[in-house]
């Protein structure tokens, strides 16, 4: 009896170990709880072109590309955010692309795959990147901790943290050999399992970032080296669609059918058959010298409207057009007379979707250069810059020489101004989000964006501030991290108004 009683101690042990181990309902002992870095890969590549359009879907509004038809839109035409319920572009970072970005560097790691280890690490950076231009402030070393409230790192930091990612990626593809896995096309949509080609991707990543503080920490010289660097090997990352899809999963998110896949969310649905091209585009589109009334762009970048107009409307007041006849009897302005926004280069449903393209890290060396005071490098960058965009989208060589040697591109170095520059590079990421970053850097100034104005229909509420960031995801943040979001000011009405930390910090403005 005393013997039993000693031993049963011991079965009850064994007993509840056993049953914990059947009764654990986080692990299906039939299915994988992790993947190959080949199966990741596709994964992580395909929902970084949602990533961005998470963000582009928002700041084209911002940044003048498009305006809504309706003057009453929240978000497009009131700047007003405060009743959003889900940020999609938050979850696509962390969830989406970072946390399986995490998984293929860990899987990678016990794998010896250095190749997929050093693409792992440069996508997060890349992420990363594009998640806090938006948001600013967010968590970056207890990220992926498991703590539902992690500590919010400053900007400053998530960019220091993006730049050891990026060294850390460039080293282990450094380290990469026969040994490690295949990365052929199928597993890498982007290279095809080209490591130097990674390499100067994350260069061009850098380059993005320098540029964005170069204004005060003195960094244009590294930002010319970073993407001179970039340039000698650089392919344009780019996400490519079928041509003929029919699955919305298999389709650009700008595209006519308006994609909403599953996993999707509902608030990033694209509303470009409710949008037109703003008055500033156009007014950037046009040239009107004798036999080139327009950027031969626009034929590219729009579809014909019913009536073949390429009229542009006043941002945030709906189809309001600049000059329109308001004598008796005429027509206010309709969808039909502008340009169809759909079908358009980046617009198809089996459109390419844009990372990074050789032409931006062009602007970026003429903008850097310019402030360098280098002016002939700075008038060849951007030339050349212009050059690739209209190449890209079908230009002919004959059109391009004509638009080349037109009143709208400087000829003369000594001519150049910063506006020259942005307002080239506007045109060639049209619809990317990084031209919100442009305009922020540089304060919405005229002298960067000659005709820009602030919108009569956003809230006077906002005291004539302009909008500088997303907020972040009402159902995630402000839930299960109040105490940070307290702490940030993000609980503010007017929290979207508060400039990141560059654009805080710029020089650049007015």
């Amino acid at each position: 009896m005393k013997t039993m009683f000693k031993l049963l101690p011991i079965v009850l042990l064994v007993l509840l170990v056993s049953c914990k181990k059947q009764l654990d309902i986080n692990i299906d002992p039939v299915q994988p709880v992790t993947t190959t870095p080949s199966l990741r890969l596709p994964a992580i590549l395909g929902n970084m072109a949602y990533h961005l359009y998470s963000h582009a879907r928002y700041s084209s509004y911002h940044s003048f590309y498009i305006t809504s038809r309706y003057n009453t839109s929240k978000i497009e035409a009131l700047w007003n955010y405060n009743d959003v319920t889900r940020l999609g572009a938050w979850r696509w970072h962390y969830f989406d692309v970072g946390s399986n970005c995490r998984g293929m560097i860990e899987r990678s790691e016990s794998d010896g795959a250095n190749n997929y280890k050093g693409v792992g690490k440069i996508m997060l950076a890349f992420s990363y990147l594009t998640a806090t231009d938006s948001f600013g402030d967010m968590p970056f070393k207890e990220a992926y901790s498991g703590s539902y409230n992690p500590k919010y790192d400053t900007q400053q930091e998530v960019y220091a943290g993006i730049v050891s990612l990026l060294n850390e990626g460039i080293e282990d593809l450094n380290r990469s050999g026969a040994s490690d896995p295949t990365m052929n096309a199928t597993a890498d949509l982007i290279y095809q399992g080209n490591l130097n080609k990674w390499k100067s991707f994350a260069e061009a990543v850098r380059a993005r970032l320098l540029l964005h503080t170069a204004n005060f920490d003195g960094g244009y010289d590294a930002v010319l080296s970073t993407v001179n660097a970039s340039l000698t090997g650089f392919s344009d990352a780019v996400l490519k669609y079928p041509e003929s899809p029919t699955r919305d999963w298999e389709k650009n998110m700008w595209g006519p059918s308006i994609p909403n896949p599953q996993w999707n969310f509902a608030d990033i649905v694209n509303i470009l058959n409710t949008s037109v091209s703003t008055d500033l585009f156009m007014k950037y589109l046009t040239v009107g010298d004798p036999g080139l009334n327009y950027d031969p762009r626009l034929y590219k970048l729009t579809s014909p409207g019913v009536k073949g107009a390429y009229n542009g409307a006043r941002l945030s007041e709906g189809l309001v057009v600049p000059n329109w006849p308001t004598v008796p009897g005429t027509v206010a302005p309709t969808m039909d007379d502008f340009a169809n926004l759909y079908n358009g280069y980046w617009t198809k449903d089996g459109s390419p979707f844009p990372y990074i393209l050789k032409e931006e890290l062009y602007f970026i060396k003429a903008e850097a250069a310019f402030y360098k005071n280098d002016n002939v490098t700075a008038l060849a960058a951007y030339r050349e810059g212009v050059k690739l965009n209209m190449q890209r989208l079908g230009i002919t060589e004959g059109e391009i020489g004509s638009f080349l040697s037109s009143s709208k591109i400087k000829q003369d170095a000594s001519l150049l101004t910063i506006s020259d520059i942005l307002v080239q590079k506007y045109v060639a990421l049209y619809l990317q989000s990084e031209t919100w970053v442009d305009m922020r850097r540089h304060g919405y100034s005229t002298e960067a964006y000659p005709g820009i104005y602030y919108p009569a229909r956003v809230l006077t509420e906002w005291g004539g501030r302009w909008i500088q960031r997303l907020p972040y995801d009402n159902q995630t943040e402000y839930i299960y991290n109040p105490q940070e979001m307290a702490r940030l000011g993000a609980t503010s009405r007017s929290w979207v108004f508060t400039p990141v930390w560059w654009a805080d910090r710029s020089t650049l403005k007015n």
